[in-house]
């Protein structure tokens, strides 16, 4: 069942209440935190940027970070689908 909920993230010192299914809270107040986490590396490394510049660098991080892990996984599946054709393979030889 899909019942929503409100959620209060903090964002850049500010308070944003949203709404969300129940079981995505949790993943919703982690995303903010990893973008409050990124926010803070980037205003330490550039210190003269607003902070909208700040915010888009750290989405443009982010979303670099979220593309290499769906190329990794990708990969990673297709490793996966490899092995096991070559698996299903020697099974074959074996029992022909």
């Amino acid at each position: 069942m899909n019942t929503s909920n409100y959620c209060t993230i903090q964002l850049m010192n500010k308070a944003y209440k949203i709404k969300c299914p129940v079981e995505e809270m949790e993943n919703l107040e982690l995303a903010a935190k990893k973008l409050n986490s990124t926010i803070s590396q980037k205003k330490s490394q550039f210190k003269t940027l607003e902070p909208m510049q700040i915010l888009l660098l750290s989405a443009l991080h982010i979303s670099h970070e979220l593309i290499n892990q769906e190329q990794k996984q990708t990969q990673q599946k297709e490793q996966l689908a490899e092995f096991i054709q070559s698996l299903e393979n020697r099974l074959q030889e074996v029992t022909a």
